[in-house]
Parts: structure tokens; sequence; C-alpha cells
């Protein structure tokens, strides 16, 4: 009997919860292949200590993984204040604080919309305070990048 109430909780899990947002790893590598996809290589900055970035994962960025309006928009990564070394967009190894440093980032969490050549396609979010307003700059910053990234009008 729990085998068969177990069943249908294993088949739904990945459809109930995305799972972690996935770090960076090779940011040239990544955002060429979002781009080749035609979509918007969104590089999310957290910290480990920062409440708001919790609240952002849980609000919206956990549920867009798990809508899939976004999946052809957008490639999410995240790339932390305390992480270790990625490849950036040079090919290079990097810390991931220098990577964050030549952004400019001073608080988080931080959204970049980026291209392929690690260039910001529209302003970036910055902070999280609550779900009010934020899905609508956060859809807002998603299209005008798009359309930067797609040349549209």
């Amino acid at each position: 009997m729990r085998a068969l109430i177990l069943i249908p909780c294993v088949f739904y899990l990945p459809i109930l919860w995305a799972g972690p947002i996935q770090e960076v790893v090779n940011l040239a590598s990544e955002s060429q292949q979002a781009i080749s996809q035609d979509k918007v290589y969104l590089l999310y900055i957290s910290r480990l200590a920062c409440p708001y970035c919790a609240r952002l994962e849980k609000s919206v960025l956990l549920p867009m993984l798990n809508n899939g309006d976004y999946d052809g928009q957008v490639e999410l990564r995240e790339i932390s204040w305390e992480g270790g070394q990625v490849t950036g967009f040079d090919g290079r190894a990097h810390r991931s604080i220098e990577i964050i440093n030549d952004y400019d980032v001073v608080g988080t969490p931080t959204l970049l919309f980026l291209d392929n050549n690690g260039e910001e396609l529209t302003s970036r979010l910055v902070g999280y305070h609550s779900e009010d307003f934020y899905w609508y700059y956060f859809d807002e910053a998603i299209e005008s990048a798009r359309r930067e990234l797609l040349n549209l009008p």
C-alpha cells in the first residue's frame, strides 16, 4: 500500500519542484548556448546569508523554473559572492567575486540580463522586498532584453 502512494509522489516530484538553481560553471559556453536558442542569459548574483535572496528564489526564481512559459525566454544561472572558480566570458578561470566586481554589483540579490559577450541587454534588477510589483518588473526586463537580443523594435 505504501509503495502505491509513493509511486505517484515520485512521478510528480519533477513537475512540482524544479530543484535548485544551476550554478555558473562557464559563462562563455553557457551564455553562447542560451543565445543560440534566442534566450537571454539571466545571471543571478546571490550571497549565502542573504534573506532577500532566499525570498526571491522562493517567490520568483523557482516558480519561474517551474513555469514552462519562461523555458524559451531565459537561461538562469547563479553566481554566489562566496563561490569558487568559474570560467569567464574571456574563457579564463576567475574567482566568482572577480566576475561580480567586474559588474560593479554592490548588493544582493541582483539579476543581470546578458548576451553571449557578457554585455547587459537591459537594466538590472537589484534587491527584493516582495512579490507585489516584482513580477511586473521581472517580465518587463526579460521582454526588453529579448527585444535587444533579437534586434526587435
